[in-house]
């Protein structure tokens, strides 16, 4: 059985204009501009405000936390955002009736239809972008950025997992150490349970 061929090695960079993310940022950044123009004008949301709207209603009913997970972006700016869709009428929300600290969020039926409108001209934006590239082509490219996206999700979750992780173990190791110098000796493991328990619980709701 005749051996494959092997790869070419790849082409050695010459400058920041072969990196990986110096192209893609370049590349959202002219889709952004472009979007934001159009999308601005046409349908009164920024390229920020549609795609945290977009993900809602692909996702929906969705927490603040699953909207996270899912978009990358801080809580905090998320949350602002999300509010400004709702006061425009184009987000719900409602408790969770399993956890009243939680909300569900989904799209109003005004939101529904604007979204419909927004998705039919990115669909066609989208189609004018890949122009170039056959159905073949097309598919590959995804499939390609599908890969590469799911490596730079487990860089992302093990970079900015792990210090939190550690901070956690390192408080909870630096009150054990006062309590005991203090004489009161090793905390006592249901103590420490609940700490634990109390920990998750809040990490759930958030």
């Amino acid at each position: 059985m005749p051996s494959r061929p092997q790869a070419a090695p790849p082409k050695r960079p010459c400058d920041i204009r072969d990196m990986l993310m110096y192209r893609i940022a370049r590349l959202a950044t002219m889709g952004d501009r472009t979007g934001q123009m159009v999308i601005s004008r046409k349908f009164g949301l920024n390229v920020g405000d549609w795609r945290v709207f977009g993900a809602v209603h692909a996702l929906a009913p969705v927490t603040l936390a699953g909207l996270a997970r899912e978009l990358y972006i801080d809580k905090g700016q998320l949350s602002r955002t999300v509010s400004g869709l709702i006061e425009a009428g184009l987000v719900s929300h409602r408790e969770s009736p399993s956890d009243r600290r939680q909300n569900f969020f989904e799209a109003t039926a005004k939101g529904r239809k604007l979204h419909d409108e927004v998705l039919a001209y990115i669909t066609r934006r989208n189609v004018e972008l890949l122009a170039d590239l056959d159905a073949s082509e097309q598919a590959e490219f995804f499939r390609l950025l599908d890969k590469v996206s799911e490596t730079f999700a487990r860089s992302y979750d093990e970079l900015f997992a792990a210090p939190s992780r550690q901070g956690v173990e390192g408080s909870g190791a630096a009150r054990r150490s006062q309590v005991e110098k203090k004489g009161g000796g090793a905390s006592k493991p249901t103590a420490r349970r609940n700490s634990v328990t109390r920990a998750t619980a809040g990490a759930v709701g958030s």
